[in-house]
């Protein structure tokens, strides 16, 4: 709901959605056009649009209408640009009305809603002219300041035309019952303004003070419906359509308002002392209702004990009878199925024979034949084992003699060859130890074949590799002994003993 009309400027068509959804009371948009938009321009859905060339108000050039419908225009040079924006949407307008005298001269506050749009829709029949002339020759302004001057004019007419109680009934807007317009007919000095009580429980009331408040109501509703034909008669032509008038609130004086709530109070109170009266009456026959359920219950459950009692020694002479025939019956059962169990017992164990003499003849015949089989069986493997192991023996036997004569074969044609390798192992091994002796720095070479000429010569180089080492070995010791032994030689005989020279 508004409290004022207004209309506003935004910077692009694209928030003219989002500020009409915000703004309750923005009737009039005046978009920019961005540089974005230099070529073309968009018209939003849900608004009324005017184009302007140069300032100028241009029709659209397909439907000649002033109102351009949604859409994007393609190829409009900068000058052509949408100047104002108009909402279609219904708007609800509030006009409290203050200090309005009542045929009573009572002073009251009324609030009005007024519910109206903006005409020129052209799938309604509407003029799209009445557009232009709402934007240029009344506005959200002056709209706003009409109204407010209408609707004060036209509250304060009708609450000079009603009482108080009237003006308070003519709030709400709601139907009137048929039964009270039929009552409506009564004196209205009030003669035959009986009591009743609501069907909800809502208290006793007055028949003629709920005549009159349905009579307010109606009365309301067509004061209301002969403002809206009024005001739309005044604003159509400027291209505003009324479409309903409601009286929202009516604020009566204090002092009316108590005097009002007392009223309710005590018929509030008589209904309260009504109901008390009822219930403590039907508390009472509902006692005495009890009490005479509770005796019949009584007359009738003694009355139902002696039948049943009556019943039940009926019942147990039949029970007892079919129990003697129960026992009677039980007894032939048993001696019959006993008769049936002895025979039952003998055919089963001549069965039973016969079938284990069956079972061991079977027994018998299968054990024979798989004996029989078994030997045959074994005998057969037997003959066949003899047989391949005598193709084996023959076959083995060529074969270690096709093996001997390969092998001698072979050994005939490669004798030569393993000669010939022999020799060249014997080479190589002598030249292992060539290499050998060659690499060792401690081997010396004689040209004499002499032994005392040999060791001499071994002394001697044992003996020149421990003065160049400059240590007294084992070698070296061993190497002197020999010399010195080497040196009395002359002197001594062959038995150790010294000779004369």
């Amino acid at each position: 709901m508004a409290d004022q009309l207004i209309s506003s400027d935004c910077n692009t068509v694209g928030k003219a959605v989002h500020m009409l959804s915000e703004e309750t009371g923005l009737l009039v948009l005046r978009p920019g056009r961005p540089i974005s938009q230099f070529f073309y321009f968009t018209i939003p859905s849900g608004m009324y649009a005017l184009v302007t060339r140069h300032g100028a108000d241009v029709d659209h050039p397909g439907l000649k209408s002033a109102v351009w419908p949604a859409g994007l225009y393609l190829s409009q040079p900068p000058w052509v640009r949408v100047s104002n924006l108009v909402t279609m949407q219904s708007v609800v307008f509030d006009l409290p009305v203050k200090g309005c005298k009542t045929k009573d001269n009572v002073t009251v506050q009324m609030d009005v809603s007024i519910v109206f749009r903006i005409l020129g829709d052209s799938s309604r029949g509407e003029d799209p002219e009445l557009v232009r002339t709402f934007v240029h020759r009344l506005g959200p302004r002056g709209l706003q300041q009409q109204l407010t001057d209408a609707m004060d004019e036209a509250v304060r007419g009708i609450a000079r035309s009603m009482t108080h109680t009237e003006v308070y009934g003519a709030r709400s807007g709601g139907r009137v019952n048929s039964a009270l317009l039929d009552a409506s007919k009564m004196d209205d000095d009030g003669s035959a303004a009986e009591e009743t009580k609501d069907d909800v429980f809502e208290g006793s009331s007055n028949v003629i003070d709920k005549i009159a408040a349905k009579k307010a109501s109606q009365k309301g509703e067509d004061v209301t419906e002969k403002m809206r034909v009024i005001l739309e008669r005044q604003f159509a032509p400027q291209g505003v359509g009324i479409e309903d008038v409601m009286i929202k609130s009516v604020t009566l004086p204090a002092d009316i308002t108590q005097q009002m709530q007392q009223k309710t109070m005590i018929i509030s109170a008589n209904a309260q002392q009504r109901m008390q009266h009822e219930n403590e009456m039907q508390t009472t026959r509902m006692n005495e209702q009890i009490e005479t359920l509770f005796q019949t219950f009584h007359e009738t459950r003694e009355a139902e004990v002696t039948s049943g009692e009556e019943r039940v020694s009926r019942e147990q002479i039949l029970l007892n009878d079919a129990k003697a025939d129960a026992k009677k019956n039980e007894a032939n059962i048993k001696e019959e199925y006993s008769l049936k169990i002895d025979r039952l017992k003998a055919d089963t164990s001549l069965e039973v024979q016969r079938i284990t003499d069956n079972m061991t003849f079977e027994l018998e015949k299968m054990e024979a034949d798989a004996k029989k089989a078994a030997a045959e069986l074994k005998a057969d493997t037997q003959l066949q084992v003899q047989t391949l192991i005598s193709e084996a023996s023959y076959t083995a036997a060529k074969n270690n003699a096709q093996k001997f004569q390969i092998l001698s074969e072979a050994e005939g044609k490669i004798a030569p060859w393993l000669e010939k390798k022999n020799q060249f192992a014997t080479k190589e091994k002598e030249m292992s130890v060539y290499n050998s002796l060659a690499e060792n720095k401690d081997l010396v070479i004689s040209g004499s074949s002499n032994s005392d000429i040999n060791m001499i010569s071994i002394a001697d180089a044992i003996l020149h590799a421990n003065n160049h080492a400059k240590g007294n070995s084992r070698s070296a010791l061993i190497a002197e002994l020999a010399l010195m032994n080497k040196g009395t030689a002359p002197y001594m005989g062959d038995n150790g003993e010294k000779t004369e020279l």
